[in-house]
């Protein structure tokens, strides 16, 4: 870190460097961040998303329109799993999401990390817990920044605006544009903003696990496999 400082590579400054170090040159940024002392890095960028997220609720109130909206599938009331089948009113939904937010980007800060430091120790893993932490909440979140939180902030508030419709992105997927933005769309949802942001997610975390536990690569693939698919799952049961 004395390098850092003396070249003013410090504060908000590195953090971006870490975020664009883990597209352009992933294993000589996971490896400066496993070397991290402690895991503020990790903590930041996940505030950072936590703001993101908060933020683009925001912009939906401040233009009048629902954010909620754009989430057409939950039941009224919502039906909120991690506690304990808590029945959550729609009409209320959008301040109790603002709320558990927090919550959820804690268990994401720690969850991934546990589990892959567990079932690493399984092939004898020599890495931290705090590396673990240090890594995979870049690996995780930096997909998830660039494929998916900066499509959902532009094709919300400012896509509604452009287009006139109060819910472009479902406009979108079901046509309401012609066919041809339909089929684009629904093939950046579904090939892009899923599928390509998780086996980018898994594929970075693959080989954080590997650098930093010293493990047998196919080790390392079924561990970041195995705490993505457990991330994945406490997300999708959350809210029914």
């Amino acid at each position: 870190m004395g390098k850092d400082v003396a070249a003013g590579k410090t504060g908000l400054g590195l953090l971006w460097r870490y975020i664009g170090g883990m597209v352009v040159r992933p294993r000589a940024t996971l490896n400066r961040l496993a070397a991290e002392p402690t895991i503020r890095w990790a903590v930041l960028f996940e505030c950072l998303g936590l703001l993101i997220g908060w933020g683009n609720v925001a912009l939906f109130a401040l233009a009048g329109q629902d954010w909620l909206g754009t989430k057409p599938l939950l039941q009224d009331p919502a039906v909120i799993t991690l506690f304990g089948h808590l029945r959550v009113p729609l009409d209320h939904y959008v301040p109790f999401f603002v709320i558990i937010l927090p919550l959820l980007t804690l268990i994401g800060l720690v969850l991934p990390a546990a589990v892959a430091q567990l079932l690493s120790k399984i092939w004898g893993g020599r890495g931290s817990f705090e590396q673990m932490i240090n890594t995979l909440v870049f690996c995780l979140g930096v997909p998830a920044l660039f494929l998916a939180s900066t499509a959902e902030v532009l094709g919300g508030v400012p896509a509604n605006l452009l287009s006139g419709r109060p819910y472009w992105w479902v406009a979108a997927m079901e046509g309401e544009f012609g066919p041809a933005v339909g089929v684009l769309w629904n093939f950046y949802v579904v090939g892009i903003y899923a599928t390509a942001q998780y086996l980018w997610a898994i594929a970075l975390g693959s080989i954080a696990i590997r650098q930093v536990q010293k493990i047998p690569w196919w080790a390392a693939i079924l561990t970041m496999t195995t705490a993505f698919a457990l991330w994945m799952l406490l997300v999708s049961t959350l809210v029914r």
